[in-house]
């Protein structure tokens, strides 16, 4: 349930926040950075669905090639990472 075709090779989820319910994402170039933050309400929708709750609450646009998210996040759920794939 791929939310855009391109975003699979472009964008990765890195990490879930479940304090906040923030999802941060990392696109591999500035071009593909802009593509998530237009459509930031339908990957939260998706992720959702994909998770079977209101796990998501909010997207993060991490900078390409940003640092790795800080030891108090965890890993994304399984299903919030597979939104951006097939």
């Amino acid at each position: 349930m791929a939310v855009a075709a391109q975003m699979p090779h472009h964008v990765t989820a890195v990490v879930f926040h479940p304090e906040t319910r923030h999802l941060d994402l990392r696109p591999d170039s500035p071009a593909y950075a802009t593509q998530p933050r237009l459509i930031t309400a339908r990957i939260v929708a998706t992720a959702n669905k994909a998770a079977g709750t209101e796990t998501a609450r909010t997207v993060r646009v991490l900078p390409p090639g940003s640092a790795p998210a800080p030891r108090t996040a965890s890993k994304a759920p399984a299903g919030v990472v597979t939104l951006l794939g097939a």
